[in-house]
């Protein structure tokens, strides 16, 4: 008989568009270009839209917008 493990969740931070305009010092309508390039990704959440932290991050690293 196996004993059942709890599930490992992965939790991610997620972000309001305002808040990823503030880290990546650009407007709202940058973001807006961002997810239409492709470099960001819309995830929808109730209602409303939310962005990974993980993806900002990643474009902070990677060399701006």
């Amino acid at each position: 008989m196996q004993i059942a493990t709890p599930l490992q969740i992965s939790i991610e931070k997620l972000l309001r568009k305002k808040q990823v305009a503030e880290l990546l010092a650009c407007s709202l309508r940058t973001v807006d270009r961002l997810v239409a390039m492709g470099r960001l990704t819309r995830v929808k959440i109730l209602g409303g839209v939310r962005f990974r932290l993980s993806e900002v991050q990643a474009i902070m690293n990677g060399g701006g917008i």
